[in-house]
């Protein structure tokens, strides 16, 4: 073939490229094996410093519960209940219910913010109590509180399990009002109801502390009576009769409920009654009417104090009112109460 024919074969062939040279093989620096036990070794390394941060994140939040020793575990700097010199059975029942089946509701606590190696706790005071006595663990959820969190959550668990007398939850109120809290924690803690804690702290700076003391949390005793031994307090030498009552052995031999009426009658002072049917009526510590019973007949006689309007309007009252009270009656009998 002649020179010009090969290079016009040349110009119409296809442009042909290099062909890509072979890497040569390199040698892998480590065993398929070698390589399996390190990956090994990462994963366990993550999955271990991953528990470690689970771990400081649940004890962070309190969705762990703890196992404590209860004699690390120290009450709420905010006491919220009165101690009851007699026989508890809902905490008698509580520890059998604990010895029987094992806590099964967790405390809650926080660190002492003064002890190193303590605890405060919120709420779960009888479960503490309880644990001690049995000399066995406490389950806690540990949780860093503010002292305004610790009081609310102390108050929300209460407020749940309608579980404070109504003077356990006025002097809880007093209490953290004295100790600088503002109205809306205190609220929070004590009472949803503004008018409620306007009630409760008054009736808690009412009654001495010493008298509420020797009282107890007479839990079936609410607020309606308690006003009246607010208003009775105020009559004079009421005070005097109160504490002289207190001090004798029969008070305080007697149960919490029992105690609150020997206070209710010494603070009224001696009634002007003809025969033991007899009570005197009385209200912002003076009296209002004495009511009379012989029998069948009851006479409602008003202090001559007052107007004829204020009979005239309780007449009008009482026979408005009369047919319900004759059912609540009539459904009090049947119900054995």
């Amino acid at each position: 073939m002649s020179k010009r024919a090969n290079h016009l074969d040349s110009l119409l062939s296809p442009i042909k490229r290099d062909e890509p040279k072979p890497m040569p093989e390199r040698k892998p620096s480590a065993t398929p094996g070698s390589i399996k036990v390190m990956g090994m070794a990462l994963e366990s390394l993550n999955a271990d410093a991953e528990e470690v941060e689970n771990l400081r994140s649940q004890l962070a939040s309190g969705d762990r519960v703890l196992e404590l020793d209860p004699k690390a575990v120290d009450h709420s700097p905010f006491r919220d209940r009165l101690t009851d010199t007699g026989s508890d059975p809902v905490f008698e029942a509580l520890k059998a219910s604990i010895a029987d089946g094992g806590q099964q509701v967790p405390i809650l606590v926080r660190l002492h913010p003064k002890d190193e190696g303590r605890y405060q706790a919120a709420y779960g005071h009888r479960r503490l109590r309880a644990a001690r006595e049995l000399g066995q663990k406490v389950k806690a959820l540990v949780r860093p509180l503010t002292d305004a969190e610790l009081v609310v959550a102390q108050g929300k668990e209460n407020l749940d399990r309608a579980d404070l007398s109504f003077i356990e939850r006025a002097q809880f109120a007093a209490t953290l009002e004295e100790r600088g809290f503002d109205r809306a924690t205190i609220m929070s803690a004590v009472e949803p109801n503004k008018g409620n804690l306007s009630v409760l702290l008054s009736v808690a700076k009412a009654i001495p502390a010493d008298v509420i003391a020797a009282i107890g949390p007479a839990p079936k005793i609410g607020r309606p009576r308690w006003l009246e031994l607010t208003e009775a307090l105020r009559g004079k030498g009421a005070l005097d009769r109160v504490l002289e009552a207190t001090a004798s052995d029969r008070f305080q031999a007697a149960d919490s409920h029992a105690r609150f009426n020997r206070v209710l009658t010494a603070a009224t002072g001696p009634q002007e009654k003809a025969n033991s049917d007899t009570r005197i009526i009385t209200a912002s510590g003076r009296k209002v009417a004495k009511v009379s019973q012989t029998g069948r007949d009851l006479k409602i006689s008003v202090d001559k104090g007052l107007d004829a309007g204020f009979a005239t309007f309780l007449a009008d009252r009482f026979a408005e009112q009369l047919p319900s009270l004759a059912q609540e009656y009539a459904k009090a009998r049947e119900e054995g109460t």
